[in-house]
């Protein structure tokens, strides 16, 4: 008889654990290296770029300086910019603006004094206009250089303002470029900097898998030869044998008392058969009877305690056992009185107390149950006929199933017993 493997039996899952905790895991690992990754580059390339925007514009502020110092002294002394552009000095520097504006990808160019006065613009229109740009201000606020990303058109636009100091004044450059020049440097740089963390991550998981998965496969097999031996173990004891060992790791198992059906047969006439048959036909023999039995008994819920040589010994617990025991005794003798074999056998049955626990030393214990209604049981069962159950009177009563059958009780002296024991007698027909 085998035990059901509980959950606590099977092998431990390192491989769905592998899949459902540690690959989501560096999933998230490199997600969150390559999100960090591509704010550190976006961040390092955008300061990159504000600090070439900046060289570029001090470059043109020293060109135009050196160039027309007297037409950019008059701008930022506040003269009207369209003025001061039209003459010829002025129109020579803003030829020198325009290249600038004109050098790499520059769509548009202004310049702007402290009170927001365009002293220069791509568009001449722009000459004079004053603007409330709140970056703008920030930026002649704190002089530091700002960068920030614009729709105009439908094209994406990096809006860069980088702030000047000149002798007494301090000005404003605001450039627009297409974002699409930026991008392409972020994405490129980004890309150098994924490749080596994406493939150590991936040839890692990759060897992880390959490691977790033999693991896996060395403990399944351990398990199948533990779940093997346990199986093999298991038929040499009972279900509740098995099951207290198991709920007993430390090898303390609990002895308890209770009310239970005692089921008791044994073959008539054993020793004779054992006697003149050869000992392989003898065995034969009693591993078809027991199997026959077994069967029908585990069928009505019985726990097979021991086979004790031609005899076997089963408890019925729980509701309704009495009948349950009743009715596993009628169809083991049912079955072999329509296939009958070399011997007959007698059962007994008999409902009271007794102690179940594990008996005998700590290097050799038996799990059984032990006490006057064991006795009793086997006691009814030398009371019997061949092919006849015996059972006491009580039982039956309890059993609620119907005496058709039965003999009328009788009083029979039992050994081991001061008093008469009341029984019935059944036996199947004919």
């Amino acid at each position: 008889m085998t035990l059901s493997i509980e959950p606590a039996d099977q092998p431990f899952p390192i491989l769905r654990l592998f899949r459902t905790r540690l690959v989501p895991g560096l999933a998230l690992s490199a997600v969150l290296l390559l999100g960090g990754g591509w704010v550190s580059v976006t961040s390092l390339e955008k300061r990159v770029y504000l600090e070439t925007t900046q060289r570029r514009v001090e470059n043109t502020v020293r060109l135009v300086e050196r160039a027309e110092p007297q037409t950019w002294e008059r701008l930022l002394s506040g003269e009207s910019p369209a003025l001061v552009l039209a003459d010829p000095a002025g129109a020579r520097a803003r030829f020198l603006l325009e290249e600038t504006a004109n050098d790499g990808h520059v769509l548009q160019l202004k310049i702007f004094n402290e009170r927001g006065i365009t002293l220069y613009a791509t568009d001449p229109a722009d000459l004079g206009v004053r603007e409330e740009n709140a970056l703008m201000r920030q930026v002649l606020r704190d002089k530091k250089p700002q960068i920030e990303t614009t729709q105009r058109d439908n094209l994406s636009l990096y809006e860069i303002y980088v702030p000047i100091n000149t002798k007494e004044h301090t000005i404003a450059f605001e450039v627009y470029e297409p974002s699409s020049i930026l991008d392409e440097v972020i994405v490129e740089s980004f890309s150098r900097f994924a490749v080596l963390p994406i493939v150590i991550l991936l040839g890692f998981g990759l060897w992880l898998q390959r490691v977790v998965t033999k693991a896996q496969a060395d403990i399944d097999g351990r398990v199948e030869v533990q779940q093997t031996l346990r199986r093999q173990l298991e038929r040499f004891v009972s279900q509740s044998a098995g099951l207290a060992a198991r709920q007993s790791p430390g090898g303390q198992v609990p002895t308890t008392r209770a009310g239970m059906t005692l089921f008791y047969s044994d073959v008539r006439d054993f020793t004779s058969l054992a006697e003149f048959h050869p000992p392989k036909a003898t065995v034969e023999f009693l591993n078809e009877l027991m199997t026959r039995q077994v069967e029908i008994v585990t069928t009505h819920g019985g726990d097979v305690d021991k086979m004790i040589g031609d005899a076997l010994l089963v408890r019925f617990e729980g509701s309704d056992r009495e009948a349950r025991a009743l009715a596993a005794a009628q169809s083991i003798l049912i079955d072999l009185a329509a296939h009958p074999m070399a011997r007959a056998i007698g059962i007994g049955i008999y409902d009271g107390e007794a102690i179940l626990g594990a008996i005998g030393p700590k290097e050799r214990q038996d799990f059984t149950v032990i006490g006057d209604s064991v006795n009793l049981a086997a006691r009814l069962c030398s009371l019997a006929e061949e092919n006849q159950l015996v059972i006491d009177e009580q039982a039956l009563r309890r059993s609620g199933l119907p005496d058709d059958g039965f003999s009328p009780a009788e009083e029979n002296k039992v050994k081991g017993r001061k008093g008469l024991v009341s029984v019935r007698r059944w036996s199947p027909s004919v």
